[in-house]
C-alpha cells in the first residue's frame, strides 16, 4: 500500500483498488477476568508497559465491494 489514496490487491475484486485501514486493539489476556485479581493483573500490565503500548491488529478494507482482511507485516518490535 503506497501512495494516496492507498490501494491494495482485493482477493475478492481481483485487481488492486483503493482501501482503507483500520487499527484494531488486539485483547489482552487478563481483559475478560472480571475478578479482583484480574483486575490488579491488568493494573499492573499496564503499569509495566507504560500504559500506552497496546498490541493491534491492521486490517485494509476494499473501498469498492466492503471486504475487510487482516493485514499484519513484518514481526513485533520491528
Amino acid at each position: 500500500m503506497t501512495g494516496y489514496p492507498a490501494t491494495h490487491h482485493c482477493n475478492k475484486c481481483k485487481e488492486q483498488t483503493p482501501h482503507r485501514e483500520i487499527l484494531v486493539r488486539k485483547p489482552s489476556e487478563y481483559d475478560g477476568d472480571t475478578s479482583l485479581l484480574g483486575r490488579v493483573k491488568l493494573f499492573v500490565s499496564s503499569v509495566i508497559n507504560g500504559g500506552y503500548y497496546y498490541n493491534m491488529n491492521r486490517y485494509v478494507t476494499c473501498n469498492v465491494c466492503g471486504t475487510k482482511e487482516l493485514d499484519n507485516k513484518g514481526n513485533e518490535f520491528e
